[in-house]
């Protein structure tokens, strides 16, 4: 009797945790709302959102309700989405547009030398899993990201930014003077006065028709990123040679969506993150050669640095020192670690056999 009566308790025992881990299975079976504020065609969603989110539930039970292009939530808007309820994750999360709110993350905006887009999304990954102290007992991630109630992985890195024309060549410092053309962040706004121009901020989406109207001139972007707003009829004269920074971004989560997760889901989710991010570099880099072919292929020009006058190059490669030094000048002055964050990137891009400007090394020592 005993014998019948242990059986039948341990049968029990184990149709409850049977149940048990159904019910917590069903409980993580649960839509996520995932949103971008970029269209479908742009790397950053196509590439990487999608990806991620396909892959995540083929791993786990998690399901994900996606939107696209601003329908739900706008550029800039993410933070506030994420920690109102609206969306439980951005895809992207656009730091940049986040006047003030994200003081370190323009520091992938400053200028390099060769680099391309898996260089420095490798860089970018080691930046916020680096354990170095930047600020008091903080980490660039927990000052940066941790702090804001959030958790957040990179995207694949934009490839080099470069500066492009509509058609007017670029041959002399004084070509530059006064000549408007927009920048897409503060960081650029700083690279483009230290070159003369005149920066007009605006975010890519509202680029082609100040493009076609003559509002601006020209504008720094990647030249892969052109294919997302359709730029490649517009724009027919490029610097290369010199990255003028490159855009970085995050997949981001709130703190209550992450804890809801089971180990098993979180676990996932890093390493998904994180392989997705470097595909999407791959992907990029790719697309940036293609972009810039078809362009060639239509009457594109495309000049190198080392083909421009001594006097142009020169002006370049100072301006480009001198927006590491105004921004991490400019940084210290609102209270950040501007210096201890531009060190850290420095040589983390370094390597990973990237180059800084000139004069850079020696003032951050």
């Amino acid at each position: 009797m005993f014998n019948r009566f242990s059986r039948r308790a341990r049968i029990s025992t184990a149709v409850l945790v049977a149940l048990g881990a159904s019910v917590a299975s069903l409980a993580h079976a649960k839509d996520l709302t995932i949103s971008a504020g970029i269209p479908k065609a742009h790397f950053w969603v196509g590439q990487h959102m999608d990806p991620f989110a396909t892959a995540m539930e083929a791993a786990t039970p998690l399901k994900f309700k996606r939107f696209y292009a601003g329908e739900l939530v706008a550029v800039g808007r993410e933070l506030d989405a994420l920690k109102g309820g609206t969306i439980d994750v951005a895809a992207p999360l656009l730091a940049p547009y986040h006047e003030g709110r994200f003081a370190l993350s323009d520091v992938t905006q400053l200028p390099t030398i060769g680099t391309n887009s898996v260089l420095v999304t490798k860089a970018f990954q080691k930046l916020m899993d680096s354990t170095v102290k930047i600020k008091g007992d903080k980490s660039f991630y927990q000052y940066e990201i941790a702090d804001k109630g959030i958790h957040a992985w990179p995207l694949g890195s934009t490839a080099a930014y470069a500066l492009s024309t509509t058609g007017k060549v670029l041959q002399s410092p004084a070509d530059l003077k006064g000549l408007p053309l927009r920048a897409g962040s503060a960081l650029h706004t700083i690279v483009l006065q230290q070159l003369g121009a005149t920066p007009v901020t605006m975010p890519a989406s509202q680029a082609y028709e100040a493009l076609s109207r003559g509002t601006v001139n020209g504008l720094v972007l990647s030249v892969g990123d052109w294919k997302s707003y359709s730029f490649q009829d517009l724009l027919k004269y490029t610097v290369t040679g010199v990255a003028l920074g490159h855009w970085e971004s995050y997949l981001a989560t709130t703190d209550a969506v992450w804890k809801d997760l089971s180990a098993d889901e979180r676990k996932s989710w890093d390493r998904i993150a994180r392989e997705t991010a470097l595909k999407n570099a791959e992907g990029i880099d790719k697309q940036d050669v293609e972009v810039r072919q078809a362009s060639e292929k239509a009457g594109g020009q495309f000049v190198s640095i080392d083909a421009l006058s001594p006097e142009m190059r020169a002006h370049i490669a100072k301006a480009s020192a001198n927006t590491w030094i105004q921004w991490i000048e400019q940084t210290e002055k609102k209270g950040h670690p501007g210096k201890a964050t531009a060190k850290l990137w420095a040589s983390l891009v370094q390597g990973e056999g990237g180059k800084v400007p000139e004069g850079v090394a020696e003032y951050l020592k």
